[in-house]
């Protein structure tokens, strides 16, 4: 499977929302997606976010092969910044206007071979049956080839071992989805024998480009 390329930027101090989404989709190089967190006070609390945790980034950029991030970078707080490279499995294909994001940090306990192994070949399967009629995706984090972007890009490594894409039609669909009773619970408890909550971030994302 091919590595996909993804920044995680966030907007400078002093920079506006709308100056910083122009100015991005004015760099964004052609076949390259654009993702921009939703403001904080967009969803309620839920069983996996109490509200938006300073490390979830402003903006998700996914770079096609070969495009120059220079100008991306240049628009964003690069010291907050991090890029990852991943390879992508869809669980559930498909995609939509509003984006889950979970960025994944695995148990003390846990290679990150065994924690990919887990996710995929067990946890998958309850997102199989719960998540439907929406999309599922895995994006199973590289470690050497993350190293490789982020040197590429002067940005630092990012520390995640994956990221969850989930994607709904609008924030009260993702909202109902992520209350109901067997996804607060089942898939919940779940992720505890893989993922380190404390050190993970969730949040929701609207598509742009």
């Amino acid at each position: 499977m091919a590595l996909e390329r993804h920044l995680l930027l966030f907007r400078p101090a002093g920079m506006g929302e709308a100056a910083f989404e122009a100015g991005l989709l004015a760099a964004l190089p052609t076949g390259a997606t654009l993702a921009l967190a939703l403001p904080d006070s967009a969803l309620p609390a839920l069983a996996h976010a109490a509200g938006r945790d300073a490390q979830v980034p402003d903006a998700l950029v996914r770079l096609p092969d070969g495009a120059d991030a220079a100008a991306l970078i240049a628009l964003s707080d690069a010291q907050r910044g991090s890029a990852l490279a991943g390879t992508r499995h869809a669980v559930l294909s498909g995609g939509d206007a509003i984006r889950l994001f979970f960025g994944l940090r695995r148990l003390p306990n846990l290679t990150r071979a065994a924690f990919h192994d887990y996710w995929l070949n067990h946890h998958a399967q309850i997102g199989r049956r719960l998540i439907p009629p929406y999309t599922y995706h895995q994006i199973h984090a590289d470690e050497a080839a993350t190293g490789a972007l982020a040197a590429q890009a002067d940005l630092a490594a990012s520390t995640y071992d994956g990221m969850v894409e989930v994607h709904f039609p609008d924030v009260d669909a993702f909202v109902r989805q992520l209350s109901r009773a067997d996804v607060a619970t089942e898939a919940l408890e779940d992720e505890k024998n893989f993922i380190d909550h404390s050190r993970s971030q969730f949040w929701a994302f609207r598509e742009v480009r």
